[in-house]
């Protein structure tokens, strides 16, 4: 193989190791489980407002589950939500917001499987070749150093002051202001900015541990070539 592709393929491979990292993370924590988790956690603040315990989940459930691709009632079930007295739990502003949320998630879980395919299917076909067999263990070693100090950057910036992290984050993914809200709206009691930050800890945390563990093979693998 030429070295202008054998440096190519092994640059593409290791750029996609983080985001393929920090995704495997995301889809691990963006299910009921950590919902659940959060809402029983000691020191877990309580929703200021009087929502029970039960009445909590249940709204925060359906929030997770209309942004997620595989509930195909999607915001409808936002629409649907009721407050215990009987009021719309979501006004139109929270409603907006979930939809670009469940949009933007549309259009990353794919590229996510994409990459993930791209990348298994470079390991296959190079790996097999005596010219070739180093190029995909050697550009995940780059791409898992890669991950651990972008990882260890944002980790220290998020303990630092995740407020700006926060910020930030929306403001490159969302257009003006369509993430803010009062403090009474239902989407800030449901899932109050201790329940974010707890989750950039552990997608960093769960980052770290992918990419260690992908270092450790890649080594091993490269030994082997």
């Amino acid at each position: 193989m030429r070295p202008l592709l054998s440096m190519t393929l092994s640059i593409l491979i290791a750029a996609l190791v983080p985001a393929i990292l920090v995704l495997n993370s995301i889809r691990v924590l963006a299910n009921d489980w950590y919902v659940l988790a959060e809402y029983g956690r000691p020191g877990f603040p309580p929703d200021p407002y009087g929502l029970s315990q039960a009445q909590r989940t249940e709204l925060g459930l359906a929030g997770l589950h209309s942004v997620l691709p595989q509930y195909a009632e999607g915001i409808d079930l936002l629409r649907r939500a009721r407050l215990p007295g009987g009021d719309a739990a979501f006004n139109e502003r929270e409603i907006r917001h979930m939809e670009d949320v469940r949009a933007l998630i549309g259009r990353v879980y794919p590229l996510h499987l994409i990459a993930l395919a791209a990348t298994a299917a470079l390991a296959l076909v190079l790996g097999r070749g005596t010219s070739t067999g180093a190029i995909v263990p050697r550009a995940l070693q780059w791409g898992s150093i890669l991950t651990l100090v972008i990882a260890g950057g944002l980790l220290a910036y998020i303990v630092i002051n995740f407020n700006t992290f926060f910020t930030q984050f929306h403001q490159i993914f969302f257009e003006g202001e369509t993430w803010l809200f009062r403090l009474d709206d239902t989407l800030i009691r449901l899932y109050p900015l201790p329940l974010w930050s707890d989750a950039a800890t552990l997608i960093g945390a769960a980052t770290v541990a992918q990419a260690l563990a992908l270092l450790v093979g890649a080594s091993w693998w490269l030994r082997r070539v």
